[in-house]
């Protein structure tokens, strides 16, 4: 009984698997639904073409050897059914592309290898250490979104920017908050920039590799490249403001790698016998113990001391111990993420911002036409101008990268100002470095802050003048009204208040020198006027 049951039933099962086979096959054929389309038969000749090559290379390596002697292609060849045909063939390759080849179908086809690539080129950095889980996790997302798109051009980095960019609440958070916030998501925000222009250029290598220099992977190349543009900007805006981000994260990968690398080492020793069995699991376990401890506890991001940072800044590091002491104890430090607003433009100075790390930008309602580049960076002293002169702020400041920074009280500034007479000059000739990228963009915006502040250190004066003095500007020199309003004199007077840029007569307004100044005219900058009669303070900069 026990026998025909089983016969009974493999019988069944038997008859339905080919009979129901049989029937899908037949629906199938006649539906043409057994048919490769033509983008697949295409990856199909080139890869049929490259095993061919790839068979001929390895025939070539193990062909001949001491023991044996030569071996023969055509011998080996009969064993090889899967290549046959196609020696003699032309390269797919060097085939010239027909408009089907270029139909969007096989873009989007090649467009999914590369996602491919890409996906798989992740999984071996999760596998390699350079990526974390919750890293890994996010890029597998914007792939698998990027392919239900892939009909249109590469879009996976789109799916990655919420995860780089800062969230607008960071603003309203508490400074010690913000700080770590911040650093947090710029160590995942580099992990996924490195990751992202990591893998494409890997998948990039592999498709140019494999298709050659055709019209399809070129576009699919392109876009790729295209889509890296972003991530390569953010990776330079960190290493050129927050640079111990970059070398912590490398540190843990490096670290990693050499780990896996030893733990390989010796379980390869293992192997051919140089090493027993529980000295390998010794030096195995010591090696672990390590991996694991760096996972568990990796390096840290460590910002430098605040008293550190604050005696790298220009200002305070110039400053006398017994003036400076008292600025350091009221300053406030803070990390501002891209976007925030320091100060606007016309409200109430109340303080000075001081930038250790990280790019701000101005703007105005009446920005130069000459500013290319309107941004401030380390060493800035935003503020001061405003501050001394008891005026509104009069440009927006808004941070274009992550910035560290620290903010001084207006009332502790002025102070430190009144305390001395030669601090207060100091503080003056330090709010003429922001009035000269502002007001004269043309001749000192391509100055670095340390080179501006040498030469207005080095090389400049201030003066002050009484009502009814006449004010002569030297040819060869600049001048900048800081307080106070001057009258011009000639065919149509003028009065100007400050802040301003004041500039000799037209006919010797000649600048040609080593830094790139050239002939100014008057009417080509704003905010900047001839000066023949003065009240109160002018400032020079000879440039050379």
């Amino acid at each position: 009984m026990g026998t025909l049951f089983v016969f009974f039933t493999g019988g069944i099962v038997f008859l339905t698997l080919i009979v129901n086979g049989s029937a899908t096959q037949f629906i199938l054929c006649l539906l043409d639904m057994d048919k490769l389309s033509a983008a697949k038969r295409r990856i199909l000749e080139y890869t049929k073409y490259e095993m061919l090559n790839k068979a001929l290379a390895a025939f070539g390596d193990l062909g001949d050897d001491e023991e044996l002697g030569p071996a023969d292609w055509p011998n080996v060849k009969r064993y090889i059914a899967s290549l046959d045909n196609l020696e003699g063939c032309v390269d797919p390759k060097n085939a010239t592309e027909s408009e089907n080849n270029l139909d969007p179908t096989n873009l989007e086809d090649i467009r999914v290898r590369l996602l491919n690539g890409v996906q798989s080129a992740y999984w071996r950095m999760l596998d390699e250490g350079r990526i974390t889980q919750i890293t890994a996790n996010i890029l597998m997302q914007s792939i698998d979104e990027a392919i239900d798109l892939a009909i249109g051009p590469l879009c996976d980095w789109k799916g990655l920017k919420a995860n780089v960019h800062f969230p607008s609440y960071y603003r309203s958070c508490p400074r010690k908050l913000i700080t770590y916030f911040i650093i947090g998501r710029l160590e995942s925000a580099c992990y996924i920039c490195a990751a992202f222009l990591r893998a494409h250029r890997i998948a990039r290598w592999q498709l140019h590799d494999f298709l050659g220099d055709n019209e399809l992977a070129s576009k699919v190349i392109n876009e790729s490249e295209a889509e890296g543009k972003e991530a390569r900007e953010f990776l330079e805006d960190v290493r050129g403001t927050f640079p111990e981000v970059l070398r912590v994260l490398k540190t843990r990968q490096v670290t990693h790698s050499v780990l896996r690398h030893l733990i390989n080492y010796v379980q390869s020793l293992g192997m051919v016998g140089l090493l027993e069995e529980k000295e390998m699991l010794h030096l195995h376990d010591a090696v672990q113990a390590d991996l694991k401890r760096l996972l568990r506890d990796p390096p840290l991001v460590n910002i430098p001391k605040i008293t550190d940072l604050i005696s790298n800044h220009p200002l305070l590091g110039a400053l006398p111990p017994t003036v400076c002491e008292p600025l350091v104890g009221s300053t406030k430090r803070t990390m501002k993420p891209r976007g925030s607003r320091l100060y606007k433009q016309g409200s109430k100075s109340t303080g000075v911002w001081l930038i250790s790390n990280g790019v701000v930008k101005w703007s105005n309602n009446t920005r130069n036409r000459h500013s290319l580049h309107p941004t401030f960076t380390h060493g800035s002293t935003l503020g001061i101008y405003e501050v001394l002169a008891r005026k509104p702020y009069i440009c927006d400041m808004i941070t274009d990268s992550v910035v560290l920074c620290f903010f001084v009280k207006s009332e502790k500034i002025l102070s430190a100002a009144e305390s001395d007479a030669n601090v207060e000059d100091f503080m003056w000739k330090e709010s003429a470095i922001i009035l000269a990228k502002i007001l004269l963009p043309q001749v000192f915006e391509e100055m670095s802050m340390q080179d501006l502040r040498t030469l207005v250190s080095e090389r400049s004066m201030i003066y002050t003048h009484l009502g009814g003095e006449i004010l002569e500007i030297p040819n060869n020199s600049i001048g900048f009204l800081l307080e106070g309003r001057v009258r011009t004199h000639g065919f149509q007077e003028e009065l100007i208040t400050s802040p301003a840029a004041l500039l000799p007569p037209r006919r010797n307004q000649s600048f040609g020198n080593a830094n790139g100044i050239h002939s100014i005219q008057n009417e080509e900058i704003d905010g900047s006027y001839n000066a023949a009669a003065a009240y109160i303070h002018s400032y020079h900069i000879h440039p050379s």
